[in-house]
Order: structure tokens, then sequence, then C-alpha cells
């Protein structure tokens, strides 16, 4: 991400919550949006554009499995995708969900893990 770009995940109520309890400071949520927007924020969502490198064999592979899915429906087969071991990996990576930002948000194309910073396992709900 760019390192000017400010951005916060707050919403309106938050904001004006940390106002009001940091500095004393009591304005309407309307106040907070228009603010914002003054300000040069807006609603955005993280957008994949940020090229890695190419990958040997990328479309082949696709396409192999394009093929398979053609197959398997052809013989009424159901098909389904699923992600077996959930991990989240660390770096520039897609999240999805929006927040207030003064510019666009570009992340990575892929989230080849061999790009990643580290990796973490979500803690599954008690």
């Amino acid at each position: 991400m760019n390192e000017q770009t400010r951005w916060t995940h707050l919403t309106h109520k938050q904001i004006k919550q940390c106002l009001s309890e940091q500095s004393g400071i009591c304005v309407s949520v309307q106040v907070i949006k228009k603010l914002l927007k003054k300000h040069g924020f807006k609603r955005r969502k993280a957008q994949k554009k940020e090229t890695l490198k190419q990958m040997a064999g990328r479309d082949q592979q696709f396409g192999r499995i394009a093929e398979l899915k053609a197959q398997y429906q052809q013989v009424g087969n159901p098909i389904i995708s699923m992600d077996t071991k959930k991990k989240e990996l660390l770096g520039n990576f897609y999240r999805d969900g929006k927040l207030y930002a003064t510019a666009a948000i570009t992340v990575n194309d892929h989230d080849f893990k061999s790009f990643a910073k580290g990796v973490v396992i979500p803690a599954w709900p008690l």
C-alpha cells in the first residue's frame, strides 16, 4: 500500500465516539461525513492491480481445470470448490470489505504464498 495513503476502518459512529472521548469534541455523524468528504476520504475497496510475476504454465493449469469442469458437468456430476486449509497470508493481499481512504488502495493481483511476509491461521470460534 502507498505509504502516503491515510485510511481508517472506523465507522462514522466510532469516529464520533473517539473525538468525544479523546478531545471532548462533540459533533454529529453528518458533520463527520462532510469532513471525511472534504479531506478526500471515500469508501473504497482494495483493487487487485499490482502484478507480481508471470508464472510458467499458469494458462495451461487453468485450461486443464476448465476442461475437467466441462467433463464433469457433461455427465451431470456436481462441481464444488472449497478451501480446506484456511490460512490468511500477511502482506499486500486482497481483503474483502471497504474502508475510508484518501486514495485508491491497490494490492497484489494474486495471493501467492511465496510473496507473503507470514501466515496466520484464524482461531476457530469457541
